[in-house]
């Protein structure tokens, strides 16, 4: 089986139907008393299965998390974790309660379909106090078998592992995954000074408005068509569909065009208290223009002047020039996120 490990916090798992069986070993994992592999013996620590009960503190550590790995804070919000932590799918989660209750370790594998490719789950972390004591390397091996059992009883002959954190690089090295895809965080304090990045002669900037989703597709389009990755969305509907939410801001995505040509856009979301620039790009006859800059720097004007502290994005490692043009607008590196492939035998 070929495992897939993707060092993102996106909940993409989709709830799916699933035969009796699979339903079956969920609960049985869940209700067995004796956890396999056994944990490692730490004094003061509580082993036992987490659900949605205990979201609260599942939250809670991951914020704690995210304060010593950096990363994409609204990861981490409830609903965020909800939905990578119990899904409506066949799984089991694992959770280590310290003396006072609080949460310090946990993990969870989830049965999901993409397509047609069944996948397992795995999604971990572990407090920064209580790292390097093997805790992260037991959570590893046990969601690994979690995983086997469930892709053996769904009688998938090739399934994808899927794991999902922003830590512990090393570990998954350690334990024979290569690395496929790197992406980093970059945030910008929007109380800095803004540089000056003036437009294009020509160019002009609209906001969002449903009416002009055509041109800002054919813009995106234009501009990611040949990234790895690019999904194909072949309408402008899809394309709006597949990242329209409650924290997507009009006001601040931005649509440039010359002569009503499409040149490049900017879409933005607002993760209280950081604005997200979720996609920049431009077609490629405008690069080199100054283009990608301005459109920033407008955003981040909207952004600060709506009381957004900070401006974050992602960029793959791969794309040296884009990576550039941010350090130069300010930006600098606040996180890691890649995905991680083995073959499981």
């Amino acid at each position: 089986m070929k495992i897939i490990i993707e060092d993102y916090q996106t909940g993409w798992a989709n709830a799916f139907e699933r035969e009796k069986e699979v339903v079956a070993v969920e609960i049985s994992l869940m209700e067995n008393s004796t956890i396999k592999p056994a944990p490692p013996s730490l004094a003061g620590l509580i082993w036992r299965p987490i659900a949605r009960d205990d979201l609260a503190a599942l939250v809670e550590l991951a914020a704690e998390c995210n304060l010593a790995d950096g990363g994409l804070a609204f990861m981490n919000e409830p609903g965020n974790l909800e939905s990578r932590y119990f899904p409506d799918a066949p799984g089991v989660s694992i959770g280590a309660f310290a003396a006072d209750e609080h949460l310090v370790a946990c993990a969870t594998a989830h049965l999901a379909r993409e397509s047609d490719t069944e996948r397992a789950i795995i999604v971990g972390q572990v407090h920064p106090k209580l790292r390097n004591r093997g805790i992260g390397t037991y959570l590893m091996r046990w969601s690994q078998v979690q995983a086997q059992s469930l892709l053996t009883v769904a009688k998938v002959d090739r399934g994808l592992l899927q794991v999902s954190t922003e830590s512990a690089h090393r570990l998954y090295q350690a334990h024979g995954f290569e690395i496929v895809a790197e992406s980093l965080v970059m945030g910008r304090d929007n109380d800095l000074p803004l540089p000056d990045c003036p437009l294009p002669p020509g160019v002009t900037l609209t906001n969002w408005q449903p009416n002009l989703a055509d041109q800002f597709f054919q813009a995106y389009d234009a501009a990611f068509r040949e990234r790895p990755g690019f999904p194909g969305w072949t309408t402008a509907a899809e394309w709006v569909d597949s990242w329209t939410n409650d924290h997507f801001r009009p006001e601040w995505s931005l649509l440039a065009r010359a002569d009503n040509v499409p040149l490049g856009l900017l879409m933005a979301t607002f993760n209280p208290p950081h604005g997200f620039v979720m996609q920049v790009g431009v077609v490629p006859t405008q690069r080199r223009r100054g283009l990608c800059s301005a459109l920033i720097v407008e955003t981040m004007r909207r952004m600060r002047a709506a009381g957004a502290v900070s401006t974050q994005l992602t960029v793959h490692v791969d794309n040296p020039g884009a990576i550039k043009t941010y350090a130069k607008l300010g930006f600098a590196t606040i996180g890691r996120r890649a995905r991680y492939e083995r073959i499981m035998e």
